[in-house]
This record gives structure tokens, C-alpha cells and sequence, in this order.
């Protein structure tokens, strides 16, 4: 049976990785999410490690920013599945920047494709080149 819970130890949360994220991390944008991720140097209990946000630049009112979270969160949820099973541990940071209306089923496509894409370029650089 597929885990669809989202437990503590794959919310990022500790401010040293946090900062590592974002200053180490690679970017890219897909859709309305703009993503952050690297390799975490720490051993993790779970595959990945994720931050969500909204900017209060772009949208004023806590109540949208949290909906933006809690929408981002649950397509993760629902997206995960064992796409990572295979990746080292990541640290990943999705950080929506879309449109004021976006609805899950939409938001669910563009996580997929970004964990395909998190999935295909950390594969690629576990393997050794020889």
C-alpha cells in the first residue's frame, strides 16, 4: 500500500539546511513553481526533505499564501509516490510564483514533471563517469 501521508521528517525545517538549500541548491521553474533542490550532506530518515512558500511580495493576505502552501503540499503528497526511492537524499524547495487562481489538478501536473526532472538530473550525477 503507497504511504500518502506527509510526516515531520520530510518537512524541512532546521535553518543550517535551509541556508544550505539556498545557497548551494540548483534552480529551475516549471510552470508557476519555481524549485530549489540539492543533494543533502546529512543522513535523512525519508528520501527527501521539502519547503514550501508563497511570497507576501506577490500575494499580501496570509489566507492565500497558506492556501498556495497547503495546495503545493498536498499535490507533493499525492506526487511523491517512489519517484525518490532511488535519488540520494535531497533537500527540495518548491516556491510558488503563478497566478492568483491555480487549482490542484493543475498543480499536480507541474510537481510531477519537477520530480521527474529533481529524479533524472540527481540520477545523473550519482553516477560515476569513468
Amino acid at each position: 500500500m503507497i504511504d500518502t501521508r506527509f510526516p515531520r521528517e520530510e518537512r524541512l525545517k532546521l535553518r543550517n539546511r535551509i541556508a544550505f538549500l539556498f545557497e548551494q541548491g540548483r534552480r529551475f521553474s516549471e510552470g508557476p513553481i519555481q524549485i530549489v533542490w540539492a543533494e543533502s550532506s546529512w543522513p535523512l530518515d525519508r528520501s527527501a526533505q521539502i519547503l514550501v512558500g508563497a511570497p507576501k511580495r506577490r500575494f499580501k493576505h496570509a489566507v492565500d499564501r497558506n492556501h498556495f502552501k497547503r495546495l503545493l503540499r498536498e499535490a507533493y503528497r499525492l506526487e511523491r509516490s517512489d519517484r525518490l526511492q532511488d535519488c540520494p537524499p535531497l533537500l527540495i524547495g518548491f516556491l510558488y510564483q503563478g497566478p492568483a487562481k491555480m487549482d490542484l489538478v493543475q498543480l499536480r501536473g507541474h510537481v510531477a514533471d519537477a520530480l521527474m526532472r529533481i529524479q533524472k538530473q540527481a540520477n545523473k550525477q550519482d553516477k560515476p563517469t569513468a
